[in-house]
């Protein structure tokens, strides 16, 4: 898992709505994608899980859900495995509440500009991410859809799958039964175009003629560093900064060392006075046209809000990044490729495949399937709807975790 522990820095100025960067050297065309391009860089679709900007007390705190805690609504329960007690807190109110939570939502879109690459008339190579905010803000995130669980948002209908046992006491499944965790209208914050200097981005071009980039993670973490301190985030709200066709991994020297980062989430502490501890919390993820993602991956990981899904789904079941589980062995991982954490993404996006197809306004979206609470629990039966372990398609997770294997 990569440490992103250091992603909130001192506030850094903003002079712009470009975030802009030094540039040497000579500008170049992209390269033509081929089969073997990342052959080298063991490309796969993944998430990476981030550790929070968070001090122990803090974590304590989040954990207690102490009144001390200024963030997004959340609740805290627990659950026993093997005689230990596993404490988590999630967005929204206790589901045994029946109440619904509307959670503020920004959308901040970040497109691009190369300085190192240019088109065949010498033009530099922009990337426009707010071609899609429609696009987004449309999808089955915000918008409802029919699930087992309800016609609802995708986030919601997850959250109601997993506590189903809590609220649907007359088990009819209807709207008396009021547990909901919904994402507010986002409201666009101001876009920001972040130039991109030599060496830190490759960019390629499909037979199509689109083009997306691969880009340095360090570089977007700089970036990021900026945008929190300077878009007008609110710590009850929940961030969202979006990329468009752009992949992320390590480089060195101007080169890339691996591929693909889809996206993360994470927290920090904002401002703190004598009784009151400020927390924020944000996710950042990509979105791939769905000609891109199928040349890059052969399929739709990555496409419009497939990787968006996976980090909101995780930061509505793991706001503060400190959900503890038992260590278990990720899904489709190889033996040994383990974690504690509660990531409900993570559990399915070595999976084949980890989407499903859900149609609105005319267009087929690709959120992806998410681990349900009771995978982490190691309960069976589930007690989840249907007895399912996954969420909105059973079939990817079938039992509970499996313990990693013990050396």
């Amino acid at each position: 898992m990569r440490n992103f522990s250091g992603l909130v820095l001192a506030a850094l100025a903003l002079s712009s709505l470009s975030i802009a960067q030094n540039s040497t050297g000579t500008p170049r065309l992209p390269i033509p994608l081929s089969s073997s391009d990342f052959a080298s860089l063991n490309a796969a679709p993944t998430h990476k899980a981030t550790s929070n900007k968070m001090s122990a007390s803090t974590n304590a705190a989040t954990k207690a859900a102490s009144p001390r805690i200024v963030s997004v609504p959340n609740f805290t329960r627990s659950f026993t495995f093997a005689g230990t007690t596993f404490p988590f807190t999630m967005v929204g109110q206790d589901p045994t509440q029946k109440k619904t939570t509307v959670v503020p939502t920004n959308y901040v879109p970040m497109s691009f500009f190369f300085d190192e690459f240019v088109d065949q008339n010498g033009n530099n190579i922009t990337i426009d991410t707010t071609a899609i905010t429609t696009e987004v803000k449309t999808s089955p995130l915000f918008e409802n859809s029919s699930y087992a669980t309800g016609f609802t948002q995708f986030g919601d209908a997850m959250m109601r799958a997993e506590f189903f046992p809590l609220f649907n006491k007359d088990g009819d499944n209807d709207h008396n039964d009021n547990f909901h965790v919904l994402l507010g209208t986002p409201q666009t914050l101001t876009p920001v175009t972040i130039e991109v200097p030599f060496g830190s981005a490759e960019l390629f071009q499909i037979s199509d003629g689109s083009i997306f980039a691969l880009i340095d993670i360090n570089f977007i973490v700089s970036q990021l560093n900026t945008l929190v301190q300077t878009e007008p985030i609110t710590v009850t709200s929940i961030p969202i900064f979006l990329t468009r066709n752009a992949l992320y991994g390590d480089f060195r020297n101007g080169k890339a060392l691996d591929c693909c980062i889809g996206g993360f989430h994470t927290a920090f502490e904002s401002n703190q006075t004598a009784d009151k501890i400020f927390v924020q919390t944000f996710a950042f993820a990509t979105s791939l046209d769905g000609d891109i993602a199928n040349a890059v991956f052969g399929s739709s990981a990555f496409a419009d809000v497939n990787a968006l899904s996976h980090e909101v789904s995780e930061l509505l079941n793991d706001p503060f990044g400190n959900n503890i589980t038992p260590n278990y062995q990720i899904p489709g991982a190889p033996a040994g490729v383990c974690q504690n954490v509660l990531e409900v993404g993570d559990v399915v996006e070595n999976l084949n495949p980890d989407f499903v197809d859900i149609t609105l306004h005319g267009f087929t979206y690709h959120p992806q399937t998410e681990g349900l609470l009771q995978f982490f629990e190691g309960i069976t039966p589930s007690d989840a709807i249907n007895g399912d372990y996954s969420f909105p398609d059973a079939t990817r997770l079938t039992a509970p975790f499996t313990p990693c294997p013990t050396k």
